[in-house]
């Protein structure tokens, strides 16, 4: 039985369902003792319609998951995070916002780059030339470095459209494993890579994530990883079926699990 998740959505984001309260309520029903909600974080300046929500809700976002600890404290641990991308214009923001408890965590989701001008310019679920790759890489690492991140969600991203685990990609895998090591991050399996089913990808037919490349090599060098149900609906946190398939694929490549991280701390 899962003790905890720390990647949660709520609807605010535009791709998500259900209300706040439906995701505690189905976390606790199954047995969870914590639960983080890691929303698409919502950044001063920067809309993204249907991929994130407006920074106009984000007082309303901090303020219902504050109700629900306090409502249901005693029978679950709720946390408030974000999952953000490697955004270095933003880390002052994101900074400010953990230290000034607002926030409790934050989890990596590099999805995408973003330039100075606060304009997206890469897409990272459809590398295509080497130079993305590592561009995927280096952001990475700084978002590792920068001591914002508890967690980093679905790290084999970058594979999402890669049919050929070649060179290249070892050695950004490799890379990213063995910066997750040195700072000690847990590296993601997503549950919702496996609940969505697999998909043909170059000549495989396999989840777009996780990826067995990339967590065999997570396995052999015994680097710290976490299962993450990244839920947009409140059943999505207790889909028994797509958990019993992580849990196959962790004991498959006999990955070093933690499931509760004492490093993350309600306010």
């Amino acid at each position: 039985m899962l003790q905890a998740n720390y990647h949660t959505h709520t609807k605010r984001c535009g791709h998500a369902s259900g209300e706040d309260e439906d995701y505690v309520l189905q976390a606790i029903g199954y047995g969870y003792q914590y639960l983080g909600f890691s929303d698409h974080a919502m950044l001063p300046g920067f809309s993204q319609p249907y991929t994130r929500g407006d920074f106009s809700l984000f007082d309303d976002y901090v303020k219902s998951i504050a109700s629900l600890k306090k409502k249901y404290a005693g029978r679950i641990q709720i946390f408030t995070g974000f999952e953000a991308e490697c955004f270095p214009d933003y880390f002052p923001f994101f900074k400010e916002q953990l230290e000034n408890h607002v926030l409790d965590y934050m989890i990596l989701g590099n999805h995408s780059a973003m330039d100075s001008n606060k304009k997206l310019y890469a897409h990272f679920r459809n590398i295509t030339n080497p130079s993305m790759l590592y561009l995927y890489r280096d952001l990475a690492l700084q978002a590792m470095q920068s001591g914002l991140f508890s967690i980093f969600a679905h790290p084999d991203y970058f594979l999402t459209s890669i049919g050929n685990f070649d060179s290249d990609c070892k050695k950004v895998s490799m890379d990213i494993i063995k910066a997750a090591i040195a700072y000690d991050i847990p590296l993601e399996v997503n549950v919702a890579g496996i609940r969505n089913g697999k998909k043909k990808i170059g000549r495989n037919l396999r989840w777009v994530y996780p990826t067995d490349e990339f967590f065999s090599l997570a396995g052999k060098y015994h680097a710290k990883c976490i299962l993450g149900m990244d839920a947009h609906a409140p059943e999505q946190l207790t889909n028994d079926s797509a958990i019993y398939e992580a849990v196959s694929f962790v004991k498959r490549h006999g990955l070093k699990m933690v499931d509760v991280l004492s490093t993350i701390q309600s306010h």
